[in-house]
């Protein structure tokens, strides 16, 4: 049988690229795109408005249920003719001005609130 020789073999040195690469982070601008700025600056208004009618709506409700008690001073220098009629007679308009706030924290609500979800849903796009 014939023998064959085989070629020395040359142990590679560490490779050296030809040009040493330097990786240069990209920076990129950071640009506003106005468009976000004003849909999220108008989500969070309209939920703000919506929040502070809750809360209003929530109080008016207590106010009508439990009308503050109306106040009679007992020594005011000309006695009243009928303290517990001028009594009622409060007591009514607080209730009237509670349903009023009501009503008022009620409409806001329906035009804040589709206010608030169209925009958050461009914003979702």
């Amino acid at each position: 049988m014939a023998t064959t020789k085989k070629a020395p073999v040359k142990k590679a040195a560490a490779k050296v690229p030809a040009k040493a690469q330097v990786i240069q982070p990209i920076y990129q601008q950071s640009r506003i795109d106005w468009r976000s700025l004003y849909l999220y600056a108008v989500c969070l208004i309209t939920l703000m408005v919506c929040l502070f009618s809750l809360v209003s709506l929530i109080r008016s409700g207590v106010n009508v249920a439990y009308p503050d008690p109306a106040y009679v001073d007992p020594y005011a220098t000309k006695p009243q003719a009928n303290s517990a009629l001028i009594a009622a007679q409060v007591k009514d308009q607080n209730q009237r001005q509670a349903v009023k706030s009501m009503i008022d924290a009620v409409t806001t609500l329906i035009i804040a609130g589709p206010l608030y979800v169209y925009h958050w849903r461009l914003v979702r796009k």
